[in-house]
């Protein structure tokens, strides 16, 4: 996007909600009036509030199912019912003469996940029950190039360790940030499930969005994070490089869209890898006042073959719902511990 073509967009973005968003309706009397859905004061789409995403729809297609995009109506009640069994049987009392772990076995943090919200419904867009939430390509899966390696790859190559020191550790096990900059792009597990099988821990992700003239503001849920995008035409890459990136934004008809690039390569995570050439093109479009469509393509040649595009439903939370703080403690904890651990271990203590 030039800058002459965000300009034209951002000047002209009043008049195309306007026109966009205009719709005739026939009162009693027959005569034609104008109903303009709700838009903030500067005209622009209002997108103000909290919104979640339910859906226990993966991210990635089940490998074995192909290219099934969609599932028929029959297929979509079975994943449901099979997700409310599971449900029903993780809310259970667990039994309190169970024996003990296997030993040397792992344990997880699946009691944690117990006090989760676990989505038991699938996606539904333009009437269709999908399989995946990414679009593009057609495999509904993440286009993975070979060879790809980001910064933390690259530093394993150089001998570099994983408890060498923080900087061996992704954002997420520091508790920095989840990777990224997009809402509800987390997704635990539930990439392999295939028919009969919900999609496992795929946690409920909310949002509040707020605006003004200048500025559109996310709060994710999830790590607390806080997003700040401008209403600009022109990227700040005097600035640096930053965790959630640089993101500029302008309104056309019913949508924000939004641009982001110029992240730091130390952000990315296992599930989303990235370079520097890592970039994000959003698109926020208001179905109705108590739906949002959110879609986002992901471009990054380093990493993946080719751009891959997300669609997810998200709804308006119910009135009764607030938005708590996520404080990820677990890293600042433990990552000292690691790594003093570390190096008791080379100096033959351990």
């Amino acid at each position: 996007m030039t800058r002459v073509m965000f300009r034209d967009l951002r000047k002209n973005s009043c008049w195309l909600a306007l026109v966009s968003l205009t719709v005739s309706v026939w009162v009693s009397k027959g005569v034609a009036q104008e109903l303009i859905p709700e838009v903030t004061e500067y005209g622009h789409p209002n997108l103000q509030g909290f919104w979640t995403n339910p859906f226990q729809t993966p991210l990635e297609r089940p490998a074995a199912l192909g290219n099934k995009r969609v599932y028929s109506s029959s297929e979509a009640e079975t994943l449901r019912e099979r997700a409310i069994a599971i449900d029903r049987k993780r809310r259970a009392p667990l039994d309190p003469h169970r024996s003990a772990p296997e030993l040397g076995g792992q344990l997880n943090n699946q009691a944690d996940g117990n006090f989760e919200v676990m989505p038991v419904e699938l996606a539904q867009i333009s009437g269709e029950f999908r399989t995946s939430l990414i679009v593009k390509p057609d495999s509904g899966r993440i286009p993975w190039r070979a060879g790809g390696k980001d910064i933390h790859q690259q530093r394993r190559d150089q001998g570099k360790g994983r408890f060498d020191g923080p900087e061996g550790m992704t954002p997420l096990d520091r508790c920095l940030t989840p990777g990224g900059q997009l809402p509800l792009i987390y997704m635990f597990g539930g990439v392999e499930t295939a028919l009969g099988n919900p999609a496992g821990d795929n946690p409920v992700r909310n949002i509040q969005i707020v605006q003004n003239k200048s500025y559109v503001v996310i709060l994710s849920e999830y790590f607390s994070l806080v997003r700040i995008i401008r209403i600009d035409s022109e990227f700040e890459p005097e600035l640096g490089r930053k965790w959630m990136g640089d993101s500029i934004g302008y309104y056309e008809g019913n949508s924000l869209i939004v641009y982001t690039k110029n992240f730091r390569q130390e952000q990315s995570i296992t599930p989303l890898r990235s370079s520097a050439e890592f970039q994000v093109k959003e698109v926020y479009t208001k179905i109705d006042e108590n739906e949002i469509l959110f879609q986002y393509t992901i471009s990054d040649p380093n990493i993946y073959t080719e751009q891959w595009t997300v669609e997810i439903p998200i709804q308006r939370m119910e009135t009764e719902l607030k938005l708590y703080e996520y404080a990820c403690h677990e890293g600042n904890y433990s990552l000292p511990i690691m790594l003093r651990a570390a190096r008791m271990e080379e100096a033959g203590v351990l």
